[in-house]
């Protein structure tokens, strides 16, 4: 017999007086068994006729987890559960009834077979409370390294009063792999603290201006022009409604952040961070009005809010907070859709329209959520926090943890950072503190953030782990994850080290990855400037972030960027999460570029890290200089200095000139040997000492750099047949719409023999092929191939 509800489950079409059909689909819709839906890891057996002669037709709300045939797909172990609603439409004649199933799918079981679990061992101190790590990182029989969960027998949480080492038992999480661990209990801390002041301190973008008509200068113009365009009373629709405001007329969003999102508010995140980037790279004051206005609307929100029924003071978004409810709870996505994520763009907003517009509200407004989310959590015991945040993008909380503890830079409440540090995520910096890397299976953007959070964790308490760490996850995905372009990731999840060639697909690169991970990379300079680092940012900068954005203002830009023969671009503009970085990303070009602090031999130093046409002006710092290059002619750059109250400029030579470097300064060439005295760090910098160069300073100084650009072969580590090619910082694509990799003849020893430049203009041909090739920012909708097989 049927209950209530699932009578209500039924609906039947047709008119007041029931026909013979009407009543035939009706009795048949209720009739519809499929079996079990709670636990479902099996095929379900959907009917397609039903007892009366009637036919019947199956939607399916997520054809990837079950087909409208009743196909289904298990998620891969860690991914989670996923509830799909089908509903079956009964039809007979002219009438027709639905009856709706909610089907709960289980992901699969885990099967890992284990080769070694990497040892563990921590240290605590006696009479203080410590924690196992709830994840291991495991090397599988087939070789690959990953992040385990651990089911200890005891617990999580301990205390000892007694001195020396403590063992544990548990096993993987789904196995009987057993796993032990040791606690080594002694009478002080064990966690080193620091001095944590960075060694340099990045220039504020908003003392750089880019000028001309290079493809960088006019990105932000196309952006800036774009974002006037965009209604505040639009962006703040969702907020206003939930929080029972007038909406004031506007329309409601689209895409990601639609009414029945549940991602709804992240988009006006970025939208208050865009406008306040640039409104500092700029100095355009709409961008600022139209920040000014937003940070308005929320706190007005924000108050709403406080004045409802069951909210919690503080608390700021576009939705209520059901979806935290359910966090908690372990409700899986798509059900619920990463609220701290959400929050994380609505917070970073309110704290870059503190620091780049002087908007006092908003450090206000940011200083309540910030309460708002040390309240919340704090209540949570340590083993529900690490199982949140281990969950597939339900538990995504995009930099909260860098953002808290920013915030508690300006404010100083301890709850404030106190907060940050429960965004600890133990499957994610486990292994990084054990210097394993253990990304392969993790979401990439899921993840990063979190590691740029552990730089701002450093910085704020000196406990140098979090340094070590992020320091260690970059240098492995420089190393082992990153494509030519700058990119990383499939499918937006890392895969094993030196999977590259493998994966050349539609759906590589996901643009936000590469936006976190030059974020990260601007702090992680601050402590250490590596060659690296910096080749990271101008390629990443040059060849992926600036080639992501439309060609004309209307705000798209690309998700992923395809790596396989014959893809090309598609830009979004549905807000999503690609969509809203790109509101920021070409606003921050110059936030690698210049650092100043002390280096090695010298007091005062000014670190030029990135070569952007525009100019630099920092009184508070003592500089004004102008730095002029050209997009065609890269290998020439000059340097106008009016003022620079530095002992020694640091210039990095860039990784493509492979340590070639002609300098000129106040007209006079430097020879060779001069040169090369300079270098610094294996070739990557060349010091300019005042002293040495028989000047009292730099001011008045003109210096002249030109480089030595050639073609090379960029080939992947585990299929090096199969290579990209650039030209100086340039990644070239190969304009073709063919679908199987190009076969091109180049001497990898000598590869300028084997192309020729059109003209002054950056496209260049293949000699042997006639094939035609472009940088990566010069493509519009052309397919091309990014990589080829190089013999």
């Amino acid at each position: 017999m049927m209950s209530e509800q699932e009578r209500s489950d039924v609906k039947t079409h047709g008119g007041p007086s029931p026909s013979d059909d009407e009543q035939a689909v009706a009795r048949d819709a209720q009739l519809i068994y499929i079996g079990n839906t709670g636990t479902v890891d099996f095929d379900l057996n959907l009917p397609v006729r039903g007892a009366s002669g009637t036919s019947i037709s199956w939607q399916t709300s997520d054809s990837r987890w079950i087909e409208p045939d009743g196909k289904v797909h298990m998620p891969d172990y860690g991914r989670g559960d996923r509830n799909v609603r089908l509903t079956a439409t009964v039809t007979r004649g002219s009438a027709s009834a639905t009856r709706e199933f909610t089907v709960k799918v289980l992901e699969k079981a885990n099967d890992i077979k284990v080769k070694k679990v990497y040892p563990v061992k921590i240290k605590a101190q006696r009479g203080v409370k410590y924690y196992l790590p709830m994840f291991v990182a495991v090397l599988t029989e087939d070789g690959n390294t990953v992040s385990q969960r651990v089911n200890w027998d005891d617990g999580v949480d301990h205390v000892s009063d007694e001195l020396g080492d403590k063992q544990y038992t548990g096993v993987i999480d789904g196995s009987e792999i057993k796993v032990t661990g040791t606690v080594s209990v002694g009478e002080s801390d064990p966690v080193q603290v620091v001095d944590a002041t960075p060694k340099l301190n990045a220039v504020d973008l908003s003392h750089v201006r880019l000028t001309g008509d290079g493809f960088l200068a006019r990105n932000q113009r196309n952006r800036v022009a774009f974002l006037k365009t965009v209604d505040c009373d639009q962006l703040l629709y969702e907020f206003r409604k939930a929080s029972g405001l007038d909406t004031k007329g506007a329309d409601a969003m689209i895409g990601w952040d639609a009414p029945d999102s549940n991602l709804r508010g992240h988009t006006t995140g970025h939208y208050l961070s865009g406008y306040s980037l640039a409104y500092a790279a700029t100095g355009e004051p709409e961008m600022k009005r139209k920040a000014d206005y937003l940070v308005d609307g929320l706190a007005e929100v924000q108050d709403a809010f406080s004045k409802l029924p069951g909210f919690k003071p503080g608390f700021l978004s576009a939705y209520s907070e059901k979806q935290f409810d359910l966090l908690e709870t372990y409700a899986p996505y798509p059900d619920i859709w990463a609220p701290y994520y959400t929050l994380h763009k609505i917070l970073a907003g309110l704290l870059d329209a503190y620091h780049y517009t002087g908007n006092k509200t908003a450090l206000d407004v940011a200083s309540k959520v910030g309460d708002w989310v040390y309240d919340r959590l704090s209540r949570l015991p340590h083993e529900q926090l690490q199982n949140m945040w281990s969950m597939y993008i339900a538990g995504e909380f995009g930099g909260m943890n860098e953002s808290m503890a920013k915030l508690y830079g300006v404010t100083g409440k301890k709850e404030h950072l106190e907060a940050a540090r429960m965004f600890d995520n133990d499957r994610l910096m486990v292994p990084m503190r054990e210097h394993i890397d253990a990304l392969g299976g993790m979401h990439g953007n899921q993840h990063i953030p979190q590691v740029i959070g552990s730089v701002e964790l450093y910085k704020q308490t000196g406990m140098s782990y979090y340094l070590d760490q992020a320091e260690f996850f970059f240098d492995s995905v420089l190393a082992h994850h990153a494509y030519a372009f700058g990119g990383v990731g499939q499918g937006e999840m890392f895969h094993q080290p030196d999977h590259i060639g493998s994966l050349l697909t539609e759906n590589t690169a996901e643009s936000c990855a590469s936006y976190n991970l030059l974020k990260l990379a601007t702090a992680l300079e601050q402590y250490e400037p590596k060659a690296s680092y910096g080749d990271y940012y101008e390629d990443t900068v040059v060849n992926h972030i600036a080639a992501t954005t439309d060609k004309v203002p209307r705000g798209g830009s690309i998700y992923f960027f395809p790596t396989q023969p014959g893809g090309h671009k598609e830009f979004d503009e549905e807000n999503s999460c690609c969509h809203g970085t790109g509101l920021e990303s070409h606003f921050y070009y110059a936030q690698g570029a210049y650092y100043v602090g002390a280096r090695e031999g010298s007091k005062s130093a000014l670190s030029v890290r990135m070569y952007l046409n525009g100019t630099l002006d920092d009184a508070e710092d003592g500089l004004a200089l102008k730095v002029a290059l050209d997009d065609k002619h890269p290998e020439h750059v000059a340097i106008d200095v009016k003022h620079a109250d530095y002992d020694q400029l640091w210039l990095r030579v860039p990784g493509w000139t492979r340590g070639k470097v002609r300098v000129t300064v106040d007209g006079k060439r430097l020879d060779e040997a001069t040169v090369a005295g300079m270098l610094r760090n294996d070739g990557a910098e060349l010091v300019l000492d005042a002293e040495a160069l028989g000047r009292s300073g730099f001011d008045g100084a003109s210096i002249s750099l030109d480089f030595d650009p050639h073609f090379r072969v960029v080939p992947t580590p585990d299929k090096p047949e199969i290579a990209a090619v650039a030209w100086g910082p340039y990644v070239l694509a190969a304009l073709s719409d063919k679908t199987d990799f190009l076969s091109l003849p180049v001497d990898s020893k000598d590869a300028d023999a084997a192309f020729t430049r059109e003209g002054d203009g950056l496209t260049f041909v293949h000699k042997a092929t006639g094939t035609r090739f472009v940088p990566l920012e010069q493509l519009d909708q052309e397919c091309y191939q990014m990589y080829m097989k190089v013999c």
